[in-house]
């Protein structure tokens, strides 16, 4: 089955989806990872964390099956009459965070629905917020801690908001944890598309071109410090101290902002907060030598824009990105979160702003009326063949 082309249509035709293959990481995985797992217990546990090899095993057994016909196979074929092309297409693991194809699909279609289904057509800001490398040994060892913290940032734009507008607002916001910086290093930060402003009681919107970040940064490090302290990961004496450090390592960027019309900018910036951590584009396997490089723009904290690592200890520092199972990553808050979401038709100022696709998937509802309909409703709703529509749109742009 493995050798099987596309029925009806030559290999090398336009337009005809051709196997994909065995990928660099792919190859890497099946040479080096045998050897990681022999060397775990003695030179990655401390860092990929002692109970996490079997997580990791199955995540890798199911990357390394990706893409492969041997494994399992759907059968697509064209529904348009004159046409009727057919061929295979392979099941995908869906590990992301690891698997390159799999990550990219995710991340379009992220960025698809954050544009099409969220983001309200107002004005939005990303920040991003940052913390000491003292800190951050915590969230390799409890990976369940980022959930804590983004509560934390969301509650402190929030705050910050009101502080500003002179009154209380609702504002929205999605925040992303990531944990990967440059060459993979372990860098936990967030980014986070806050609205830029809020409603009021009266559901006008109250615009906030700006707000104080050297005080938000401020405010960031105090309530970090203190959430940390109050769990007992810190003692006083250094709690004080860090208050006082100069150099903080706490930060808090403001600088990228979306207009309420750019489509085009939201989209792409909802791509950037979901970004794999390691690219394909970035990484070659030189055998000769027995070792990975891995290209990333300049970075000041390595003075380079090129790392070359062994392969064993390359796998290591990617594996360290993998998160626990059912760990969410991505929270959405305020407005935009799932409860609010569901008020959002009851709300005219909110179904008036609200993205094109979710006015089309929630119409008005129409008036109580009496009698027979004017018309005769097609067996095939509007809605269903909107639904495949879609459904095709998204397998041509991802594809």
């Amino acid at each position: 089955m493995a050798d099987q082309l596309p029925l009806s249509l030559d290999a090398t035709s336009p337009g005809t989806y051709r196997q994909r293959g065995v990928s660099s990481l792919q190859s890497l995985f099946r040479s080096h990872f045998p050897e990681l797992c022999t060397r775990y217990e003695a030179d990655f546990a401390k860092s990929l964390g002692k109970f996490r090899l079997e997580r990791i095993s199955k995540a890798v057994g199911r990357f390394l099956e990706c893409g492969d016909y041997t494994k399992g196979i759907a059968r697509i074929q064209c529904t348009n009459p004159t046409c009727r092309v057919e061929y295979f297409r392979p099941f995908s693991c869906k590990v992301f965070h690891l698997c390159p194809s799999c990550s990219q699909k995710r991340t379009l279609l992220f960025g698809e629905y954050m544009n099409e289904q969220l983001l309200l057509r107002l004005p939005h800001r990303q920040f991003v917020f940052t913390i000491p490398k003292v800190l951050r040994v915590f969230f390799r060892h409890d990976r369940r801690l980022h959930g804590e913290i983004s509560r934390l940032v969301y509650g402190l734009v929030r705050d910050f908001a009101t502080a500003t507008a002179g009154k209380r607002i609702r504002t929205a916001a999605v925040l992303v944890f990531q944990s990967s910086g440059e060459f993979l290093r372990w860098n936990p930060h967030w980014h986070g598309l806050f609205l830029e402003g809020g409603f009021d009681r009266q559901g006008r919107f109250v615009h906030l071109p700006a707000i104080d970040l050297a005080k938000m940064s401020a405010c960031f490090r105090q309530r970090i410090i203190a959430f940390f302290l109050q769990r007992k990961l810190l003692n006083e004496r250094l709690a004080k101290s860090m208050v006082q450090w100069v150099h903080s390592g706490f930060s808090v960027d403001a600088t990228v902002r979306i207009p309420a019309g750019s489509s085009a900018t939201r989209e792409a910036l909802s791509q950037y907060i979901v970004r794999p951590p390691i690219s394909l584009q970035k990484l070659l396997v030189d055998e000769s030598r027995d070792a990975v490089v891995y290209r990333a723009p300049y970075s000041d904290y390595f003075r380079t824009d090129i790392k070359i690592f062994p392969p064993t200890a390359f796998l290591a520092e990617l594996l360290q990105h993998l998160p626990d199972a059912r760990n969410r990553l991505i929270r959405c808050y305020g407005l935009y979160s799932s409860r609010a979401r569901g008020t959002w038709s009851r709300c005219p100022h909110l179904l008036r702003l609200g993205p094109d696709g979710w006015k089309h998937d929630h119409p008005p509802q129409p008036t109580l009326r009496l009698g027979p309909p004017d018309e005769h409703q097609d067996e095939c709703s509007v809605a269903a063949r909107q639904n495949r529509s879609a459904w095709a749109r998204l397998i041509k742009k991802v594809l």
